[in-house]
């Protein structure tokens, strides 16, 4: 039986510097073939140079800027293989990476997605925290579990997912007004109603990042977070409608939504958000969910009192924090 073709879609945004780096990890993988489609989305820096540095090791394609959306888009299109890995052209690949997506493909036909822990680093690629996401791997059928919880599962970025082409076909396109970033988790917020989720538990790639983030955003920042929750399961929703599947997602359950809204002083109440902890559907052990509760209410009396001045580092997948 012939290998099947991965195609590996990197898209990349005034990311130059680094980008050799996740070209190199694209390119430097133990399994084949793979073909390595970079999409460049209008940069002004140096990047469109590198790419022409890589003559027919890679296929180019140069557009004016559209946003994330618009990029993966036009790579899936251009892609002819039946396995599509995403790469952030900031992030690099372990050597194994594709190899072990493949393999796990293969023992799990029924999958629609096949996710692996990443590595934090920061910009030297020294390794900073413990390997993301922190819960146990996920491998089965879970459609009800995220229907129960928002919409909301523990995907990690876009460089740790993967998807049979077969289940893109189903949802694409991307909806490009909605996903201009994070394009991703459009992909990896359906891939659970069209087949099973399929997690490894190795940290497979290094997921780079560029500046520390407070623990307590401003104002702003959290209701952008807010809004983004709700435009995903707006689109959720209707993408799920046209697609004949009969779901429907409410955030009322969904953690990381209802934690934001209770920072800012509204949605549920400490006593119910802390019931929502005590039941975090992917953290299995009770111990982790009472350290969850304490760190819920320690962090809650921190800010109610303005003292709270910790910097907490995060990876920029924070929808699923």
């Amino acid at each position: 039986m012939a290998q099947p073709l991965v195609s590996v879609l990197i898209s990349n945004y005034n990311y130059g510097r680094y980008l050799p780096r996740a070209i190199d990890s694209a390119l430097g993988q133990t399994y084949q073939p793979c073909e390595i489609i970079v999409i460049d989305d209008g940069s002004t820096d140096d990047s469109r140079q590198i790419i022409e540095g890589y003559g027919n090791r890679i296929i180019p394609i140069l557009q004016s800027n559209g946003g994330q959306a618009s990029a993966l888009n036009t790579g899936f299109t251009a892609s002819r293989g039946d396995v599509i890995c995403l790469l952030d052209a900031d992030d690099v690949w372990l050597p194994t990476k594709v190899e072990r997506v493949v393999t796990a493909l293969k023992a799990y036909p029924k999958a629609s997605v096949v996710y692996h822990r990443v590595q934090t680093v920061d910009q030297l690629e020294q390794r900073r925290g413990q390997p993301w996401p922190p819960y146990p791997v996920i491998r089965g059928s879970i459609a009800q579990q995220v229907m129960d919880t928002g919409g909301w599962w523990p995907f990690p970025p876009s460089t740790g997912l993967s998807f049979p082409r077969s289940f893109i076909a189903k949802v694409i396109p991307i909806p490009e007004l909605e996903y201009h970033l994070c394009a991703d988790a459009y992909l990896a917020d359906l891939a659970p109603f069209f087949g099973e989720v399929i997690g490894i538990e190795d940290a497979l790639s290094l997921f780079r990042i560029h500046s520390t983030n407070h623990w307590s955003h401003p104002i702003e920042i959290q209701r952008r977070s807010l809004h983004s929750h709700e435009l995903r399961v707006k689109v959720l929703n209707r993408t799920l409608q046209s697609t004949g599947i009969q779901a429907q997602i409410s955030l009322q359950q969904h953690w990381p939504y209802q934690r934001l809204k209770h920072n800012l002083g509204e949605g549920k109440s400490l006593l119910m958000l802390s019931q929502l902890a005590l039941n975090h559907p992917w953290e299995l052990r009770l111990t982790s969910r009472l350290k969850l509760l304490l760190d819920l209410w320690i962090k809650t009396i921190w800010i109610k009192t303005g003292w709270i001045k910790h910097l907490w580092k995060k990876p920029r997948s924070i929808t699923n924090l």
